[in-house]
């Protein structure tokens, strides 16, 4: 009698994470918790009840898919809570540089600096092997601000141009200040440029993540 041998998904890998996985389980785990911060802080300033509570659904569920990336790094042999410590403080803070005058600006900023993190802990998530990638890449995609300042802005940047080219001003500021926060976070971390990507590479897609949403918006790039 010939037996079947069955495989547990969630089982941990028989080889040892790599140090390039674990980091890429740590960006992606730790960059869940800057959004659930940045919704509910947005939150905090929203104008109108609905859109209060939208964003603190959306931080709650950004906390949800933070602990699923940590549920998936155990499930591959990481500590996802030590490999998520390297990147306190790392990512930096764009509140402390630039400081949004209203309710628009304060959406245009969390919607490209949370989309250009996602974009960035995408690009290094691609690099990953089997399922954890794809796990990873699931949690990624479960956030759906995008939509939320879209449906927030553009009535209003429609009805005036001047809004518009003011907050294209304001989004390129944004896209500048993260963009070199990630350069810088490059060189800080040269493990993140062992999986495949490089520098040039990264660059590319966070150039192309910016022009994509600034765009989405109907904002000048």
């Amino acid at each position: 009698m010939t037996s079947t041998t069955t495989t547990d998904p969630a089982a941990p890998a028989s080889s040892e994470p790599t140090p390039f996985a674990r980091s890429v389980v740590g960006i992606v785990a730790f960059s869940r918790t800057i959004a659930a911060v940045r919704y509910a802080e947005d939150a905090g300033k929203a104008p109108r009840l609905d859109a209060r509570l939208a964003l603190l659904r959306m931080s709650a569920e950004a906390v949800a898919s933070c602990e699923e990336a940590r549920r998936l790094g155990a499930s591959a042999g990481i500590d996802p809570d030590e490999a998520a410590a390297s990147y306190m403080g790392a990512l930096g803070e764009v509140d402390e540089r630039l400081h949004p005058l209203d309710w628009s600006e304060r959406l245009v900023k969390t919607y490209i600096a949370i989309g250009l993190l996602s974009d960035f802990a995408g690009a290094l998530v691609d690099e990953l092997d089997g399922g954890l990638s794809a796990g990873l890449r699931a949690v990624i995609g479960a956030d759906d601000f995008g939509a939320f300042a879209s449906s927030e802005l553009m009535g209003d940047l429609d009805a005036d141009p001047l809004l518009a080219g003011r907050l294209g001003l304001w989004g390129r500021r944004v896209v500048g200040e993260e963009i070199g926060t990630f350069r810088r976070l490059q060189a800080e971390r040269p493990v993140l440029l062992t999986g495949g990507a490089s520098s040039d590479g990264l660059h590319e897609v966070l150039s192309e993540g910016a022009t994509t949403r600034m765009r989405s918006l109907g904002l000048r790039v």
